[in-house]
């Protein structure tokens, strides 16, 4: 079977953890890199065995699947002078702009468009990758570096973005537990594992339990009389849970 190359327009964050990602997957096709950022594009290049187009039309031209990785506000300027091939796989993680924007543009309006947004841990091969509609080459690129999830809506990336924002935030949570715990006289390291292990280790039990919900196994170990129940009392008190749910509804909001 023939692999398929991919082009990237618009090397910036998401297009470095992708392609990064898809190397430390093993994935070995060929991919061409847009030359407009010049910097990030030759060290992605040397460090991921990329090669960098003269111009974006030769990235267009050298490829089967296009990841589509601009700023919404280059969008209209980058498509302006390009002509993609009939039925050509462009997968858009520009987040924010729908198929229906998309396929106003006449360089688009014969390509096979598809959407996805992938987070940052598709770096190291971990996390959601969402897509929509539904492509089985999309499926299987992304397949490499995370669990593709197929979403049944396009409206449902509104909420796939909180969830993309939801995985930045975890960062900040962890990171105020293991400073707390520094606080109460843990060695950093400690402090880290403590937390890490705490947060995954509780990940691991309920995924083996796929019959309950998380709410379900939280209550069992939530009981009258137990820390556990005391604290989880006192965060939502403080309006912490709900706070989680204020954050991700803002994200939606905006959309």
């Amino acid at each position: 079977m023939t692999i398929s190359t991919l082009g990237i327009l618009g090397v910036g964050h998401l297009a470095t953890y992708t392609v990064t990602g898809l190397r430390n997957s093993g994935e070995q096709r060929p991919i061409t890199l847009s030359p407009r950022n010049a910097e990030a594009s030759a060290l992605l290049a040397e460090r991921c065995q990329c090669s960098i187009a003269a111009n974006n039309q030769q990235v267009v031209d050298n490829s089967d699947i296009i990841l589509l990785a601009v700023r919404p506000e280059r969008l209209s300027e980058l498509l302006e002078d390009l002509t993609f091939k009939p039925g050509q796989l462009v997968i858009s993680v520009i987040a924010g702009v729908v198929l229906a924007q998309l396929r106003q543009y006449p360089a688009l309006q014969e390509a096979t468009l598809t959407r996805s947004l992938p987070p940052a841990s598709v770096e190291v091969c971990a996390g959601p990758v969402p897509l929509f509609p539904a492509n089985a080459a999309a499926e299987q690129l992304f397949g490499n570096i995370g669990k593709v999830i197929v979403l049944e809506s396009e409206a449902l990336f509104d909420v796939a973005l909180a969830h993309g924002c939801l995985h930045g935030w975890s960062y900040f949570l962890v990171q105020q537990l293991i400073d707390w715990s520094v606080t109460r006289g843990m060695d950093k390291a400690t402090a880290r594992d403590m937390v890490v292990h705490s947060i995954g280790s509780a990940f691991e039990l309920a995924e083996s339990r796929p019959e309950l919900d998380y709410g379900d196994i939280g209550n069992a170990i939530a009981t009258p009389g137990t820390f556990t129940l005391q604290g989880i009392e006192q965060i939502k008190a403080a309006n912490g849970l709900q706070a989680w749910n204020d954050a991700m509804d803002s994200i939606c909001k905006q959309q």
